[in-house]
Order: structure tokens, then C-alpha cells, then sequence
């Protein structure tokens, strides 16, 4: 077995590479990594910038690799998401031994969907929140119409490692929290009863290894599901965990989306209607923990961190 790996140098991709024997991994990287055969290589360029025939050993692909900014404008987020998945796809084609490719979706790509969101749900008629969401359910479309012997992992929003809190990035959740840490959000507006659905790096990369190792097809949910805590859950959490007055809760303002968008972006989490699904996804890979049992590892990390200032011991 010789692994194409995509996304190794990032926080999930990395966690991948951990559980991989090196010997049968290649990474398609930028720059070379210490210990890995690598081939240089770019979602953006024509046939990855890859030379002919350098990867003809290549038997399974994990891509991991995504642009993850919710800002970014839609032709810049589809350039990196979906043509960079194109391209894979592309190559994967020519593999005369491809006998697996595993694609690491999002459980966003439900959007704004409200309900029961099924793993072998995509097209809904949903809107997006924002440009990742939107260019991720594109590109798993592109993997779905394929053809290739392929399955689609989607984790919701990945934390820090379970046991140890660890995580080299301090977006997504860790920025209300981080505000909230400080004082800076004494009300939150958020439904109480919203799912915010959590899963942490340790989980999702062992579910990614797991799905490569199976014969599944189709798309496996890597979410808290049913297990998903509400807003208000949340809210006790942190304000035992950081030490605060527990933070008020108030109707979500959709004017916020105009006010304050970057605020909006991180909040509109906090009023999600939807629950994911993961009957396929239990039975590969099985259930997260519940987050009552991590999250003060989280936080103990990311304060000890300086909420990503400086290196945590």
C-alpha cells in the first residue's frame, strides 16, 4: 500500500500522517518534510504540478488538503477546493492500481439546512453561510459523480486533541471563547436549545485512517450527532472551565450579519437547527466522547497557550 496524502502539514492532515506508517506515505507538499517521502506539488497548478509518473505507485488517496478561510471570495475558494479536487481526481484516473480514495469533506456542507441531515444527504436545497461551506459540498459532489472506488468523511467542527488539549490552531469555536475568556461576551445571542456539534483531532483523524482501512462507500458523518451538546450546555461548560459568570443568552440577531460580519461568522454556529446523522459513521469508526469528558482539557490547553500566543507545555 502506498498512501497519497494531501493536507499533511495542516492540523487534521498532520494527525493522519501520525497514524500512517511513513514507509507507505507519500505527501504532496510545497515543501519537504522531515522523514516522508515527498513530491512536490499544488492543488492550484495544472496536474498538480506533479511530473509524469512520480506517482505511479500510488494504490490509496486521503485528501485532506482544503482552504478553510470563510472569508475568502467563492472563485478563490473554489480554486483550492474544488478544481484542487478536480485535479486529484484527475490524477487518481490515471492510477492503474488506485484502489481507494478517501475525500475529508465537512459536516457544514449542510449549511443552513434545518432538520435531520443524512449522510447521504447533499443537495437540499440549503444555503451556505459562507464560501467553505459552499465550495466544500461542490467538491464532494466531484467526488460522488466520480466514479472511483471512494468514500467522503465529514468531521463538524474539530477541537483539540482529547486527552491533552493540544491543537495548533485557535479558530472557529476558540474565538468566541477566547472573547468570552475575556470578559469581551457577557451575552451571547444564540438559540439555548441550538446543537453545536464537536468532535476533537484525534477522533477525526482515526476515523479518516479508518475509512481508508475499510470497505465502506458512500459518506460517513465523523460527528457528535445525536450527542451533539446544546448552547446552553456550552455555556455551562465554558463558565466552569474559564472561571466566569456564566454568559447570558440572548435571541439571534440577524442584523449581526451586517453590524459586526466577522463576529457573525463564529456566532451563526450558535444557532444552528440542524442534527447530523451518523449511522455509517458509528459503524466504521464508532462515537466520539462526549465532550463534557475533554472540554476543560481544551480550554486548560489554550489557556496555557495564551489562546495560541505562545508554545504550550
Amino acid at each position: 500500500m502506498t498512501v497519497l496524502l494531501t493536507g499533511a502539514t495542516g492540523f487534521v492532515g498532520g494527525e493522519v500522517l501520525a497514524r500512517l506508517g511513513r514507509d507507505d506515505v507519500v505527501a504532496l507538499v510545497r515543501r519537504p518534510l522531515p522523514g516522508v517521502r515527498t513530491v512536490a506539488g499544488n492543488l492550484t497548478a495544472p496536474g498538480l504540478g506533479v511530473e509524469r509518473g512520480e506517482l505511479d505507485d500510488v494504490t490509496e488517496i486521503v485528501h485532506c488538503a482544503a482552504s478553510v478561510s470563510w472569508g475568502m471570495p467563492l472563485d478563490e475558494a473554489r480554486a483550492i477546493n474544488v478544481e484542487g479536487t478536480r485535479r486529484l481526481l484527475e490524477l487518481a484516473r490515471g492510477l492503474r492500481g488506485l484502489r481507494r480514495f478517501v475525500h475529508v469533506s465537512t459536516a457544514y456542507v449542510a449549511g443552513r439546512f434545518e432538520g435531520r441531515f443524512g449522510e447521504d444527504d447533499l443537495v437540499a436545497g440549503q444555503e451556505f453561510r459562507n464560501t467553505y461551506e459552499q465550495s466544500k459540498a461542490e467538491a464532494e459532489q466531484l467526488v460522488h459523480d466520480a466514479g472511483l472506488p471512494s468514500v467522503v468523511v465529514r468531521p463538524s467542527i474539530v477541537m483539540g486533541d482529547s486527552t491533552t488539549g493540544w491543537t495548533p490552531v485557535f479558530n472557529v469555536l476558540y474565538w468566541p471563547l477566547r472573547a468570552y475568556a475575556r470578559g469581551l461576551l457577557r451575552e451571547i445571542p444564540a438559540s439555548p436549545d441550538a446543537r453545536v456539534d464537536i468532535v476533537p483531532v484525534d477522533y477525526v483523524a482515526d476515523a479518516i485512517v479508518a475509512a481508508l482501512r475499510s470497505d465502506a462507500g458512500g459518506t460517513l458523518n465523523a460527528v457528535a450527532g445525536d450527542g451533539a451538546v446544546t448552547v446552553d450546555a456550552l455555556a455551562e461548560l465554558a463558565a466552569v472551565a474559564l472561571g466566569r459568570e456564566r454568559p447570558r443568552l440572548a435571541a439571534f440577531d440577524t442584523a449581526l450579519r451586517e453590524q459586526s460580519p466577522e463576529v457573525a461568522a463564529y456566532l451563526e454556529y450558535f444557532d444552528m437547527k440542524v442534527v447530523f446523522d451518523a449511522t455509517r459513521g458509528r459503524e466504521v469508526f464508532g462515537a466520539p466522547p462526549p465532550l463534557e469528558e475533554y472540554f476543560p482539557a481544551l480550554m486548560a490547553y489554550a489557556r496555557r497557550a495564551r489562546w495560541g500566543k505562545r508554545a504550550a507545555a
